[in-house]
């Protein structure tokens, strides 16, 4: 005799079959009932959502149906009993017609909210998801290898091809210290009596001339990401500058001419973008030029010179202007700073604005 399969329902399950076949409405709502009930415990939820949305297509309008298809499942699985026991016996009672009808106008209404919801909700931003920092750090550990056979690698092409944000610079920048820690930690422990012999053991086919290279390599990478940095920095302050020059140079004060030594000042508005201002002070008979970091960054605030570099500014006196300045006129750009190295004397700081006695001289 075979042997009966086992329930994997923990109640009866209902006699479908059976209660199918009932017409009298006293005994349907009984039957459904006893149905609804075991549905509820026994039936997962969302199964009757199908067969539901399929009664709501056979009994309702298709305007209506229209709206009601855009709501998610979620806002049905409470009424998916209904539509599971109606897939089995193939009638509701009039009990629940009359409720899922009560409610169609809700659920329409629902429906045409979530449209608006949906037509109102700002989109999100699709964000490109960038690789540019790991493909640089994994070019940058990968060319080690390039040092190691005496190879040469041109850090500023590897940077440039890199295309980093400033978050991403930043970033780098830290992960090259983590790179570099244990090169670091190999040159203190060869150096050092008690150093870390398994450190110094594994890398025991490096030379010292190699190691060094190494540590060149990243201090050359970081360098390189600093400049970088402060140059994309400076470029975003050009371009937020006013495209009216002559309104940036209109506070500086100079001195049109000096008829002494036949000077006569440049135009002023040429400074904006360029690289070296070269100034002499008539009064204090000092040389002197303001140089930037960077080429073409030059600029103009109220009756400063802006953006050059304190280390590569400076001025100088001359003893003899009448014989020096027209030399230092006659020189080439290239040549300047060499002819000022021939003037004896301290290089001192440059003034931090324009004075009323400079006459504008050179701009680079």
């Amino acid at each position: 005799m075979a042997k009966r399969q086992r329930s994997t329902y923990v109640l009866p399950v209902p006699d479908w079959k059976k209660f199918k076949e009932y017409t009298d409405e006293a005994d349907r709502v009984k039957a459904f009932s006893d149905c609804e009930y075991f549905v509820h415990y026994e039936v997962q939820e969302k199964s009757g959502v199908a067969p539901l949305k399929k009664w709501m297509k056979e009994n309702w309008s298709a305007e209506d149906m229209q709206h009601i298809s855009k709501l998610p499942d979620s806002r049905l699985v409470m009424f998916g009993k209904y539509g599971y026991v109606w897939s089995k016996l193939g009638y509701m009672t009039e009990a629940h017609v009359t409720y899922l009808n009560s409610i169609k106008d809700d659920l329409v209404q629902k429906a045409k909210e979530i449209v608006v919801e949906k037509e109102e909700a700002p989109k999100a931003p699709v964000v490109p998801i960038r690789s540019n920092l790991n493909d640089f750090i994994n070019m940058a550990d990968g060319t080690i290898d390039v040092i190691v056979r005496n190879g040469k690698v041109n850090v500023t092409t590897l940077i440039d091809n890199a295309k980093l944000n400033a978050a991403e610079l930043s970033k780098a920048y830290t992960e090259l210290d983590v790179l570099a820690t244990e090169f670091r930690e190999l040159e203190i422990a060869r150096s050092s009596e008690d150093g870390d012999s398994d450190l110094i053991e594994g890398y025991s086919h490096l030379k010292k001339s190699t190691l060094k290279n190494i540590l060149a390599y990243f201090n050359d990478l970081q360098t390189g990401l600093l400049e970088t940095k402060q140059s994309k920095k400076i470029v975003r302050i050009k371009r937020k500058r006013p495209t009216d020059k002559t309104k940036l140079v209109r506070k500086l004060k100079y001195l049109p001419e000096f008829a002494e030594l036949n000077l006569k000042s440049l135009n002023p508005v040429d400074i904006i973008g360029a690289s070296e201002v070269w100034v002499y002070d008539v009064k204090r008979k000092k040389l002197g030029v303001y140089a930037s970091d960077y080429e073409g960054t030059l600029g103009v605030k109220g009756t400063s010179i802006d953006n050059y570099s304190d280390a590569k500014s400076y001025e100088k006196t001359l003893r003899k202007p009448e014989v020096q300045m027209p030399e230092f006129m006659a020189a080439r750009k290239n040549g300047l700073h060499k002819f000022v190295d021939t003037v004896r004397g301290k290089k001192l700081a440059a003034r931090k604005r324009l004075l009323p006695d400079m006459v504008i001289v050179r701009i680079i």
